[in-house]
């Protein structure tokens, strides 16, 4: 899988473009509008849609 054009912070859902990709996975990640670091803590466009029945 590419790296996505942005991931999805799960904890105030802004999108972020902050983020490093590798082997199909974010290795690092930081939410620019809460400060968010946790890697757990963020999904992919898609996978948001998901969770949020979209």
């Amino acid at each position: 899988m590419a790296a996505p054009e942005y991931l999805v912070c799960i904890n105030c859902e802004s999108p972020c473009y902050v983020f490093e990709w590798k082997d199909d996975a974010p290795t690092e990640v930081l939410c620019e509008v809460c400060g968010n670091e946790d890697i757990e803590e963020f999904l992919t466009p898609e996978d948001f849609d998901t969770l949020i029945g979209s």
